[in-house]
């Protein structure tokens, strides 16, 4: 089955028939996903700020992340339900589009990023280097999932 027929069985599915015909449903959708990750950039650009440390010096790298690494996991959630229902709602638009998938790989590398320096901030250390990389990478990373995900509208599909 093709990316463009799984598209069409998906959008005459009941659930996407109902998020379609009610106006009110995409608009409410998307304004979830965007708080989710305006919520989960910040807390990450929290981190990140720590270990580059030009944020929050007078906590430990522990308790920044004891603080902001639990919103990232449970804006994860969100995103993964508000995004499920968004690709729902538009399967032709998003399942079809290659940006989708740059963005979900983006997606995969930041977890990990995300996930690398929370090791760190547990207590295993690297240099001090390679921390100001990550946390750069994982700004980098995150913005650019910010910006593929707005660009995925502007596209055409495959």
């Amino acid at each position: 089955m093709t990316m463009t027929e799984l598209s069409e069985v998906m959008a005459a599915t009941s659930a996407s028939q109902y998020i379609q015909v009610h106006s009110w449903a995409i608009p409410s959708i998307q304004c979830v996903h965007i708080l989710a990750l305006a919520v989960l950039f910040s807390s990450a650009l929290m981190v990140d700020l720590r270990v580059l440390g030009t944020g929050l010096r007078t906590q430990s790298l522990q308790v920044v992340a004891e603080r902001f690494v639990p919103p990232i996991g449970v804006c994860l959630v969100v995103l993964l339900i508000s995004g499920g229902a968004l690709i729902l709602a538009e399967p032709g638009r998003t399942i079809t589009n290659p940006v989708f998938y740059t963005k979900m790989s983006l997606l995969v590398a930041a977890i990990i990023v995300t996930l690398w320096l929370r090791a760190f901030a547990k207590g295993s250390r690297p240099t001090a280097a390679l921390q100001v990389v990550l946390a750069l990478v994982s700004l980098l990373l995150w913005s650019a999932i910010i910006v593929a995900g707005r660009y995925i509208a502007y596209v055409e599909s495959f």
